[in-house]
């Protein structure tokens, strides 16, 4: 194309933007409050900050505007310790912000935003917003009282920490935990996590997802953090966090923040306390109750067991009574049944032997009259043998020497013919 044939009219692209530029500063002379959610922050060594600004319109998924801006300096300086002392939060990506800007442009570096104040009134407002939503989503999710209905275990001396392991809130904690000699034998273990800014959330949701790894090994979860302004607490009112501590197995314990800081967290937590001096303490109050119990427990069983020793020592002196006086009586039987068997043994013992001296003399008498004496003065004899009574004249042989007795002497004799007679034969 022959550039001498061109339009009188046309324009570099310099020109062109140069005029755009004049064009915006009077079309956009002023200082402008633009709603916007913070993307992309950056500072650099110089101290300015650099941000990108977007609107996700009504879906809040969507990004339908985008635009870069500045804080220089000067004027981040007052703003970022402005912004901090009035919410206790830095300005961070994701967060809603109201912002005064005015409109720049430049032919080499294209559109952008100078901010010049910030109302931090917006970002609780929003803040406050959500943490609405969270709690309406919650209860209708059915899980709003979930924790809070699992069963309290005691003693709760296996500790599980959620808490940064240099805060000062967890020093207390601690402190206050093993106070006393620990006498209670509470047993903490730290999982630590990051407790401000935007990873907080990840952040104490690790933690969680590795108790839940080794639950079995604790009684009790605690979350806890020292206090600090309202958007401090920003994150426990996060709906993912808020769910995650509202279905956990175990109680979970919150100290997060002051008195007058209520997250959701708290409130759907099994127990929720002010401070992490405090969350110690409400341990220590259980187990103090728990011992107390035991106590009285004690001194109630040991009245029981003094009470049943005593009726059972007197039914004892009951039944050693009654078994004395029951021996005595039975021992009196039994001497007058001895005494009775006595006269009875002695008066048959004595018939017994009246009869055997009877019988004995009988039997004496009959041995009298049967007696070779008594024999003898009837008349008859009595031959001997060798010591032996001949009583036949079978087995006598010549040569035998026998002994012939009467009432009044006796004959020795010595056979000299041996013979035996049939009755009738003549000698």
């Amino acid at each position: 194309m022959d550039v001498d044939n061109l339009s009188p009219n046309s324009l570099s692209l310099k020109d062109f933007l140069v005029q755009v530029k004049d064009v915006l500063a009077d079309a956009f002379d002023a200082v402008y409050w633009v709603r916007a959610e913070i993307s992309e922050l950056r500072e650099n060594a110089n101290g300015h900050c650099y941000l990108n600004l977007v609107d996700k319109g009504t879906s809040g998924r969507l990004i339908e505007a985008k635009v870069s801006a500045v804080i220089w300096q000067s004027t981040y300086k007052l703003m970022k310790s402005y912004f901090y002392t009035a919410t206790g939060q830095m300005l961070t990506p994701g967060m809603k912000v109201l912002v005064a800007v005015s409109l720049t442009f430049h032919e080499q570096y294209g559109l952008q935003l100078t901010i010049r104040d910030i109302d931090p009134s917006f970002t609780l407002g929003d803040m406050a917003r959500k943490r609405q939503e969270t709690i309406a989503q919650l209860k209708e999710d059915g899980v709003w009282d979930m924790n809070r209905e699992v069963e309290f275990p005691l003693p709760a001396r296996r500790i599980a920490v959620i808490s940064s392991g240099t805060a000062a809130g967890y020093g207390d904690f601690c402190d206050q935990l093993m106070a006393d000699g620990n006498r209670f034998g509470f047993v903490p273990t730290l999982f630590s996590a990051v407790m401000q800014g935007d990873r907080t959330v990840p952040s104490v949701i690790a933690a969680m997802d590795a108790i839940y790894q080794k639950m079995e090994d604790y009684d009790v979860v605690v979350i806890i953090r020292g206090g600090g302004a309202t958007t401090d607490m920003a994150a426990f009112d996060d709906y993912a966090l808020a769910s995650n501590v509202a279905n956990f197995p175990l109680p979970v314990i919150t100290g997060i923040g002051h008195d007058r800081d209520e997250s959701v967290v708290d409130m759907v937590a099994a127990v929720r306390c002010k401070t992490p001096t405090a969350v110690a303490a409400f341990l220590v109050e259980e187990m103090m109750n728990l011992e107390s119990e035991w106590v009285e427990m004690k001194h109630s069983l040991t009245q029981v067991i003094n009470r049943v020793i005593q009726e059972e020592i007197r039914s004892l002196e009951y039944l050693s009574h009654a078994l004395s006086s029951g021996f005595r009586l039975t021992l009196q039987s039994a001497l007058q049944a001895t005494e009775t068997l006595e006269d009875h043994l002695s008066t048959a013992l004595r018939s017994c032997l009246r009869n055997e001296a009877h019988r004995l003399e009988l039997m004496e008498k009959s041995l009298t009259l049967v007696s070779p004496e008594a024999i003898l003065k009837k008349g008859y004899s009595l031959t001997v043998c060798d010591g032996r009574v001949v009583t036949h004249a079978t087995g006598l042989k010549k040569g035998d020497r026998l002994t012939t007795y009467w009432q009044d002497g006796q004959v020795e004799s010595i056979i000299d013919k041996s013979e035996i007679y049939e009755e009738g034969d003549d000698l």
